[in-house]
């Protein structure tokens, strides 16, 4: 099935969620930073990749099942990574990709006003564009025709939960090799993250 008609899918179902929320079930917002890295698996490469800070800001969702929920959201957050040139061809740069992604989690949860949370979930996402910024603060677009549009991972984490405001921590393990070309090289995303929800 052609993945970008899934991605498509489930912008649908999220956008559509709040038609269909029960007395139980609850929407909100979430901020938060992420660090991300490029986790090089394969090939050799002239840089050395080092983590750096982005923003995440999400619309999510809660439909609770007992102490289990499942929990879609849909983010656009900032991936990539801190680039140190190795061989002193291309100076050190700053690369960000843009994504709007979308977890679809499985919540374990412990107490009601003042409680606790795990976390778990398969992701997809999409590509939107990426721009690499230079020791000199130099911005550039980044050529997207050298890299995949649709990202699969999996975020894992736990929380807190005081009444309406949530908590969480999260790792988020990419599963797609996100550099298209026919060389050796495998480079996945590998990110942690942090994030406050309010929830209405």
């Amino acid at each position: 099935m052609n993945t970008t008609k899934i991605f498509i899918g489930l912008i649908y179902i999220i956008l559509a969620l709040p038609a269909g929320l029960s007395a139980q079930s609850t929407i909100g917002i979430r901020a938060g930073v992420i660090s991300s890295k490029f986790d090089v698996q394969n090939g050799d490469i002239a840089e050395d990749y080092e983590s750096k800070l982005g923003a995440d800001i999400a619309l999510v969702a809660d439909f609770p099942i007992g102490i289990f929920s499942i929990s879609p959201e849909f983010h656009w957050m900032q991936k990539g990574a801190k680039l140190q040139d190795l061989d002193g061809s291309v100076g050190d740069a700053s690369r960000t990709f843009n994504y709007l992604e979308i977890p679809l989690l499985a919540k374990l949860n412990f107490g009601k006003k003042v409680g606790f949370f795990f976390l778990a979930g398969p992701s997809v996402g999409y590509l939107l564009n990426g721009t690499d910024k230079d020791e000199d603060g130099q911005t550039n677009d980044i050529d997207l025709d050298f890299y995949k549009r649709m990202e699969y991972g999996l975020h894992a984490g736990g929380g807190i939960s005081i009444g309406l405001i949530r908590l969480d921590i999260r790792y988020i393990y990419g599963l797609t090799n996100v550099f298209d070309d026919d060389s050796e090289v495998e480079i996945m995303n590998t990110s942690i993250g942090a994030g406050l929800s309010l929830i209405f």
